[in-house]
């Protein structure tokens, strides 16, 4: 599969489970900073097709998300908090930038119709968490913990 965001948007909407979990699977092997280069072009793509009638597509889009996810702040344990502990010309503000936007996208999926979409983007919101908990970004962990905690959904 080419790893351009046309080829994750076709694989994403298909509705096959085998091209979406391929599709996945191409962005879980890329390294941290193959998926960081990606992550805005096939972000902006995950919010598109988030807008479908199709449960399971909006569930295969937050999938994609979380595993599109560079998870920057990763590299920063043991080290100081600061944009030199990060890979690249990548900066804590970029970082930041990208879990405000996955944060976002999962908040509004916890109130999704669809189960499986709630239940994606519950476990998404972990990894976001994490990292924020990671570089000690207490502000974001609170946002997250009362807009999730007001959206509670059966």
């Amino acid at each position: 599969m080419d790893q351009t965001p046309e080829a994750f948007r076709t694989a994403l909407s298909s509705g096959d489970t085998e091209r979406v979990n391929q599709a996945i699977d191409e962005v879980e092997d890329m390294d941290l900073e193959e998926r960081a280069a990606l992550f805005n072009d096939c972000f902006e793509l995950c919010r598109e097709l988030y807008e479908s009638d199709d449960g399971y597509q909006r569930q295969s889009v937050i999938r994609f998300a979380a595993a599109l996810y560079p998870r920057l702040a990763i590299r920063t344990v043991g080290a100081d908090i600061t944009d030199e502990a990060l890979p690249g010309e990548w900066t804590l503000d970029d970082i930041a930038t990208h879990r405000s936007r996955l944060r976002d996208l999962y908040l509004a999926a916890l109130v999704d119709d669809d189960g499986r979409v709630r239940r994606a983007a519950a476990k998404a919101l972990k990894d976001v968490a994490l990292s924020a908990e990671m570089i000690e970004a207490s502000n974001e962990l609170q946002t997250m913990g009362r807009v999730a905690k007001s959206s509670r959904v059966q």
